[in-house]
């Protein structure tokens, strides 16, 4: 650790044991990690002796993590509140946010933006993994079509691979081009604004 403690565990141990075991009680979450100069997510399996600093909120990277994870967990609130809506994050605001609207459906009233956002807390409570996984590209061609998120499949079409990394909660699948948390339980500095004809995903 960057104050020279060393830890050991088992080869493959998850990088997340490790910073737990160091940092119990860190004055902001810690969402990432550098091992030996590369950013990592904390489920990444630590294979051999290695250098770690870790990244928490207070850190661009730090916050990017964050803003994603978020966001992903909007997305699986709204997708099990309203199946019918689609979810679009527009773009960033002043004073840390994000402004987002919904597809295939009438705009939020305040009340229902409400119900979402308790459904986000919950998911919350219950510290739900993120699992993050790789899938042929064609299938996330296929899976991304279906939902109507064509910008996405122009996204993977672009990237040139064969297969694509995608995420995983509470069965809802999607793809983020950048690291996410290894679950929801830290996720808990957030708001929903109503603001016609979309909404504000409040950040800290």
């Amino acid at each position: 650790m960057p104050d020279g403690r060393t830890y050991e565990g088992p080869a493959g141990a998850p990088l997340k044991d490790f910073v737990a075991a160091a940092y119990p009680n860190p004055p902001a979450p810690i969402v990432a990690a550098l091992v030996n100069g590369s950013l990592h997510e904390l489920t990444a399996r630590i294979e051999r002796d290695s250098d770690v600093v870790p990244i928490d909120m207070t850190t661009s990277d730090g916050m990017r993590v964050f803003h994603r994870s978020l966001t992903f967990l909007l997305v699986v609130a709204m997708r099990e509140v309203f199946p019918e809506a689609r979810v679009l994050v527009d773009f960033s605001v002043t004073l840390g946010g994000f402004y987002c609207s919904v597809a295939g459906r009438e705009p939020l009233t305040e009340s229902e933006l409400d119900a979402v956002e308790r459904r986000m807390r919950e998911i919350v409570a219950a510290d739900e993994p993120i699992v993050r996984g790789r899938i042929p590209l064609a299938e996330a061609r296929e899976m991304f079509s279906a939902a109507g998120y064509d910008s996405k499949v122009r996204l993977l079409e672009s990237a040139g691979e064969d297969h694509v990394t995608v995420y995983s909660l509470r069965g809802v699948r999607d793809y983020f081009y950048g690291y996410m948390m290894p679950s929801t339980g830290e996720m808990t500095t957030f708001a929903l604004q109503a603001q016609p004809p979309g909404f504000v995903l409040r950040l800290p």
